[in-house]
């Protein structure tokens, strides 16, 4: 019988399905740190770059699209390179935090949505739907989650009357000492994500509950892509 994929496409797959195990594993370590994230607000911004490396390094790298790979690492060392200037400017230049925000929410922005992009498209052509498939589709949904709480932490910065601040652990310290707030963010975009709601947005204040709707409808359409998806590719092998 003709082989039906070569020994490098073999091995490009299996590196490829490590790369979706290793993603899930650190986007579920990145969501399970920001407790302690709380108490050290660099530690978001470290497991950010992190995020992104695992994304280049274990993933983008073995993907069998090869148009725009350039854009994508461009994008991926620009986020990380200014996610550094904003760790800079946390311990330096405080009064730039909220000028930088935009910027970094793009950025952000640009990056995991071409990356997820790509994803969908790759887990089109994957010739099976095993356990490390469903793991990397399992983590392109925790990562709109993880988008979503950039979008409500850049909001919580330009427009903080959208936001409950009693809720939010500022203590002392003013809304320019962001990264102790992006836990709550994240909580409140998992929230949203999963259509339980959340506490922190206040119902009445327009961009507030648009943002946490864009997430929700974001999240929902990933999920039935993707349930369309594997019951599409169990439908084609029952086929003779």
């Amino acid at each position: 019988m003709e082989r039906l994929f070569s020994r490098e496409k073999i091995e490009s797959m299996r590196r490829r399905h490590r790369g979706y195990r290793l993603l899930l594993i650190t986007i579920s370590l990145v969501l399970l740190l920001q407790p302690v994230a709380e108490t050290f607000p660099l530690l978001n911004s470290l497991a950010g770059i992190c995020l992104a490396l695992v994304m280049m390094l274990f993933l983008t790298r073995y993907s069998p699209l090869l148009a725009r790979k350039r854009i994508f690492y461009g994008l991926g060392i620009g986020t990380i390179a200014y996610e550094l200037v904003w760790l800079f400017s946390l311990t330096s230049h405080s009064s730039l935090v909220l000028h930088q925000a935009i910027p970094r929410l793009l950025l952000w922005t640009l990056f995991i949505g071409t990356f997820l992009n790509r994803q969908v498209k790759v887990l089109m052509v994957e010739p099976y739907v095993t356990l490390e498939v469903v793991m990397g589709a399992s983590a392109g949904y925790l990562l709109i989650g993880y988008l979503g709480a950039f979008l409500l932490h850049t909001l919580l910065l330009w427009h903080p009357a959208s936001f409950d601040l009693a809720l939010l652990p500022l203590g002392s310290a003013s809304l320019l000492d962001p990264m102790r707030t992006f836990p709550a963010m994240v909580l409140a975009s998992f929230g949203s994500l999963t259509t339980m709601g959340n506490a922190i947005t206040l119902p009445r204040q327009l961009l507030g509950s648009t943002a946490c709707i864009v997430i929700t409808l974001i999240g929902q359409l990933y999920v039935a892509v993707l349930i369309a998806l594997i019951l599409g590719r169990f439908h084609r092998r029952d086929l003779p």
